[in-house]
Formats: structure tokens, C-alpha cells, sequence
């Protein structure tokens, strides 16, 4: 018998992007975890196993756990990292699962080296940034201890099907209705970018190879690109003339004053003042055979989706 899978935060787009690949191109066994099994169930294949679990709650993920052999963390958890990360642990922990732990580069602070190869300085400067920081410790020490054989793989910027407002939606949507697609940042450095489907492929590939634990990953997608030329290419793919602008490092502080959930991108916009991109070599040299998506490719079907959603 297969081994189950079970994603955590399937009703996002990361989590959703895993679950698709894991029974459409592995053909494996799912259990799809969200808070919301009904909106889960609007974005998930057919005849998946959609749980209800409240991921900070402790006996609903060990439930949730429970006959899993591969645990996926695919929640946004904000503030709630850390116990939703202890949650984890413990549920795979009792249940003898493997832990797949996507990430970010927010743990590593303002880059000291580009590209930043896996064994760059953990120097968060923001608050999300040490929150993840602790949150991925206590990942590794459970594996360390011989507790949860895990896997941290560090994720690019990620676009796709599904993903509804955050920072690169929002860039597809206004170009959808022709309104002005802005940029956070400087438009003219380079930043890695990573489409959906290929960063759920490579969270399955490395959870499915045992070499892989124990170990930081980073992928970052089919090649950096500036700021305008990605939205150029999110006009284009859409027909039409790029409206392009950006929001710079005053316009988050003065808007932070009113809402400090604005107030905290500003502590993380150094990743678009300064090149951000990480070194995939790691990853490739293991996996050469793993292709990423062309950004025009990912793009075009990226522009597809939002125009299936909207109606047109």
C-alpha cells in the first residue's frame, strides 16, 4: 500500500499546487488538511480526502496525522508559526511521519552573498523574519534528535493559479482589468520568481527522497527577473500595453502608520531594493533531471487562470 500524504493548508495555493501534483502526477495517496474543507474542496481534484483541522489546535492536527507517512506544512501562519510548527512536530512525531517544511528567504535577512547558496548567515532583521527563524530551528533539532526526519525546502516568490491577494496577485489582477501593476521596490533589480506547479514538484520530489532530509533546499525558479520585466511579460501575455509602477520604502512607512500590517512589509523590502536570489545549484546537481517552467510559459498560464476566475 502507497504511503499517505497528508498537506496542511490545502485550501492555499501552495498547498493546493501539492495536492494536484501528488495524486495527478504521482498518482499517491492524499489527505487534504484545511480549516475550511468547503473552500478546500473549490480548488482540489476530485475524490481527495478533505479533513477539518484547526492547525493550532494540538489534538486536531495529531487527528489530522494520524496513518500519515509524509506531512506537508503548506499554512500561511503568520504570528501562529511557531505553535502551528510545534503542532506539527508532535503530530508526525506520534504518527512516524516525515516533515516537508516549506520556507522563504526571510531567515536570511538582507543578502551578504547573491547568490545565497544554503549555508548563508541566518540573519533575520524583521519580525516574520525571526519568527520563521525559531519556527525552522525546532524543525531541524526534532530532526537532529532522531524525532521527525524533515526537509526544509526554501521557496522563491512563487505566482500562480490560486493565489488570491498577496503581492503577486495583485500584479495579475491589475493587469487584467488595465489598471497599473505595482511593484514593491526598486523595478530594475533582479528577483527570483518561482511558478506554483514547479515548487510543488519540488517539495514532492525531495519528501520522496530519503537522501533529501535533514537538509535545507533552495528553489529558485526558471531565472531571476527585474520587477518591470515580469510585469511587462504579465501585460504581454495579457495583450496589452504594461502599466508599470512601484511602491517605495516611504509609501510602506506612511501607510504603516494607520495599518502595521503594511508597516511590517516595509521591514522585509529589501528583498526588492537589492538583488534577491538564491543559488538552485544544490538542488540541480541532486536533481538534474528536474526542469523548471519558462517564465513565459508559467506566465501565460498563470494570465489563463485569472481569466477563467474572472470571467472572461
Amino acid at each position: 500500500m502507497a504511503e499517505l500524504h497528508a498537506v496542511f493548508g490545502a485550501s492555499g495555493a501552495l498547498g493546493s499546487a501539492v495536492v494536484h501534483h501528488l495524486m495527478e502526477a504521482e498518482g499517491l495517496p492524499v489527505r487534504a488538511i484545511a480549516r475550511d474543507p468547503a473552500q478546500a474542496a473549490d480548488t482540489l481534484p476530485d475524490g481527495v480526502e478533505i479533513l477539518a483541522c484547526d492547525a493550532t489546535d494540538p489534538e486536531s492536527v495529531s487527528a489530522a496525522c494520524k496513518g500519515a507517512s509524509v506531512i506537508y506544512n503548506c499554512i500561511y501562519a503568520g504570528d501562529e508559526l511557531e505553535q502551528v510548527t510545534r503542532n506539527l512536530l508532535a503530530g508526525a512525531r506520534a504518527a512516524g511521519a516525515r516533515l516537508v517544511y516549506p520556507s522563504n528567504g526571510l531567515v536570511y535577512g538582507p543578502l551578504q552573498h547573491i547568490p545565497a547558496k544554503e549555508d548563508h548567515p541566518l540573519a533575520a532583521n524583521s519580525r516574520r523574519g525571526l519568527i520563521r527563524r525559531v519556527a525552522e530551528s525546532s524543525v531541524m533539532e526534532a530532526h537532529a534528535r532522531g524525532e521527525v526526519p524533515a526537509v526544509i525546502v526554501r521557496l522563491a516568490t512563487f505566482y500562480g493559479a490560486h493565489l488570491r491577494g498577496t503581492f503577486m496577485s495583485m500584479i495579475f489582477e491589475a493587469a487584467y482589468w488595465g489598471q497599473k501593476a505595482m511593484w514593491f521596490g526598486r523595478l530594475d533589480v533582479p528577483h527570483d520568481l518561482l511558478y506554483l506547479p514547479d515548487a510543488a514538484a519540488a517539495c514532492v520530489l525531495l519528501a520522496l527522497n530519503d537522501e533529501a532530509y535533514g537538509q535545507t533546499w533552495h528553489v529558485p525558479g526558471a531565472g531571476p527577473l527585474t520587477g518591470e520585466e515580469f510585469i511587462r511579460r504579465v501585460f504581454e501575455a495579457y495583450g496589452k500595453t504594461p502599466k508599470i509602477g512601484a511602491r517605495g520604502r516611504a509609501f510602506f512607512r506612511l501607510a504603516g502608520l494607520v495599518a502595521p500590517r503594511i508597516r511590517e512589509v516595509a521591514e522585509v523590502l529589501y528583498q526588492f531594493e537589492q538583488p534577491f536570489v538564491l543559488d538552485g545549484a544544490k538542488f540541480a546537481a541532486a536533481y538534474p533531471d528536474f526542469e523548471y517552467t519558462p517564465h513565459d510559459v508559467a506566465i501565460q498560464d498563470t494570465v489563463n487562470w485569472y481569466r477563467a476566475y474572472f470571467g472572461a
